[in-house]
């Protein structure tokens, strides 16, 4: 056993004798040098004093806790000039001066303490048989020396939240190698500008629209290259355009309500051919009758593609081919190809109506009714229906009073109005239509849009100046942005023309991040394994502790 443990001992340590517990292993050495170099004057001293022992913590051995007991020895100095005359001797590159654990667990402990933090970093520890406090993690943390990292060329700057909403500070991030390379405790310009000063080297910088990080780049690093990053450039102009519409919602009901009557005109088989009113946003769904367009083309298609495998499958078995041979030829189970052979052709589903049925129909008669009567409260009327069996919510109640103290009741012998009448989607969803790429908008989507721009003169501009920003900033042709600016000014839209006011105080960082490759993506992705690292503190996640953790776990 001696043999394989004197592998794990330094080379510049004789083991002397082994003392092995239940669940411990304690290795007794001593230096093998017969002299020392006082820490003091560096001259040479092999003139014994004493001894003493030293009781290190080391790295376990397959599970077992394992400790050093270290013989070292007192030396004299016997140099005259020397204010220390007995030193012990050092146990270079093997533990620290009074330190109670070795170097190498040391460095282990801190890889678990960066990765892990305190709490979660002790537990993993004590599980590898290195028992240590979250409290002496940290401290190794703070004591850890601080990585020394290049300049970058290619600098990005962003906020993150120390106290949501409260307190805030700076990450800089190198662009090329992607890693970190500082943590600010706040994002004032002058701290930005003091470390751009300490750091010289830096050509761009890429930030995003905040005028603080503006100025502390121009009072740091004036010969640096401002970027403003492209996301937030879209994000300003998805405001604007949220702004624009919040004021045109007329417009986008009747742009909706003309296409959902041409829907319904083609499920009558007006106009089989004309593009469908579906949903032109992300979102829930308001106007029903395109959501059956919709469900029902899809059904349609899944039922023509398993027809087509149908006949492919019953043809194939006709040619004598085996179930293997068609499973693999038409890309099916083989389980499907026996119920192909088993049965007739795949027909389309039919669902009950009562998922298409508006859930007040069979109680609007009696609500009608009521109403004449001179009840107009929806919660007593809500309370009578409920009475009768009617198991939904007091909003469908509210909603069909709210439409009839707005139309008043349908004349005797006309249908009613459904309830649910096209509604426009909102703003947001609108500035995130024309925000996506023409190729990826669908057909009913363009037809939106094309419908919308009819309505006036102002939304077709706005639309217009807007795409055409957005092809600039994807082709990087920031040489066209003046131009824009100019028509944007004029083209008599308050909001886009206020936008291009703004982007004139910034226009060199703008033009910049319309032609240069350099984003903040990268700076916000480590701002994610930044948080990450915060939640990971349970409120012990201080500056300098995450600094610590970043620039190393980097």
């Amino acid at each position: 056993m001696v043999a394989p443990v004197c592998r794990l001992v330094p080379p510049s340590l004789h083991v002397d004798a082994l003392l092995v517990g239940d669940d411990s292993l304690t290795i007794c050495v001593l230096a093998q040098t017969t002299e020392a170099r006082c820490p003091l004057c560096g001259e040479r001293a092999a003139r014994v004093h004493s001894r003493a022992m030293r009781t290190l913590a080391d790295l376990p051995w397959a599970g077992v806790t394992v400790h050093l007991r270290v013989r070292v020895r007192k030396f004299f100095c016997d140099t005259p000039t020397c204010p220390r005359r007995i030193f012990r001797e050092r146990l270079t590159g093997i533990a620290a001066v009074a330190a109670r654990r070795t170097d190498r667990q040391r460095a282990a402990l801190l890889d678990l303490a960066v990765a892990l933090g305190g709490e979660a970093g002790a537990r993993m520890a004590a599980k590898r048989g290195m028992r240590v406090s979250p409290d002496t993690l940290l401290r190794l943390l703070r004591q850890a020396p601080a990585a020394d990292l290049p300049t970058p060329t290619v600098l990005g700057v962003d906020d993150w939240a120390i106290h949501k909403g409260l307190t805030y500070g700076t990450i800089l991030v190198d662009l090329e190698r992607h890693r970190p390379v500082d943590l600010l405790p706040d994002r004032s310009s002058e701290s930005l500008a003091a470390w751009l000063r300490a750091h010289p080297g830096v050509e761009v910088i890429a930030r995003d629209r905040a005028g603080a990080y503006a100025e502390g780049a121009r009072d740091g690093a004036p010969g640096a290259t401002q970027v403003a990053d492209r996301w937030h450039l879209v994000d300003n102009l998805a405001d604007v355009l949220e702004d624009f519409f919040r004021g045109k919602g007329t417009c986008l009901t009747a742009a909706v309500a003309a296409l959902s009557e041409r829907a319904q005109s083609n499920e009558q088989g007006e106009d089989p051919d004309s593009p469908r009113a579906e949903a032109v946003y992300q979102g829930k769904q308001r106007h029903p009758q395109p959501e059956r367009w919709r469900e029902r083309a899809a059904a349609e298609e899944g039922v023509a593609r398993r027809r087509a495998n149908y006949d492919q499958a019953r043809a194939l078995h006709a040619n004598g081919a085996s179930v293997t041979q068609i499973a693999r030829t038409v890309g099916i189970s083989r389980m499907t190809v026996y119920k192909y052979l088993r049965q007739g052709p795949p027909q389309r589903k039919r669902h009950s109506v009562h998922g298409q049925q508006r859930v007040l129909a069979p109680y609007e008669p009696y609500l009608l009714k009521r109403w004449e009567e001179g009840c107009r409260v929806a919660t007593r009327l809500w309370r009578e229906i409920q009475a009768q069996g009617f198991a939904y919510s007091l909003s469908n109640v509210q909603r069909f009073v709210a439409q009839l103290r707005r139309e008043g009741p349908p004349p005797d012998g006309c249908p009613r109005t459904p309830l649910t009448q096209p509604q426009g989607p909102s703003p947001r969803h609108v500035a995130a239509l024309i925000l996506r790429r023409p190729e990826q908008r669908t057909a009913e989507q363009r037809a939106y849009l094309k419908r919308l721009t009819g309505e006036e003169p102002a939304i077709d501009t706005a639309i217009t100046l807007a795409e055409e920003f957005l092809l600039m900033l994807r082709r990087r042709e920031g040489e066209r942005l003046p131009a824009w600016l100019d028509r944007a000014a004029a083209s008599g839209v308050d909001e886009l023309a206020r936008f291009a006011g703004k982007l004139r105080v910034d226009q060199a960082a703008v033009q910049a991040g319309l032609t240069l490759r350099w984003s903040n993506g990268q700076t916000e992705g480590q701002i994610t394994k930044l948080k990450l690292l915060k939640r990971q503190g349970y409120g012990r996640a201080k500056v300098d502790l995450l600094r610590t953790r970043v620039l190393r776990a980097a």
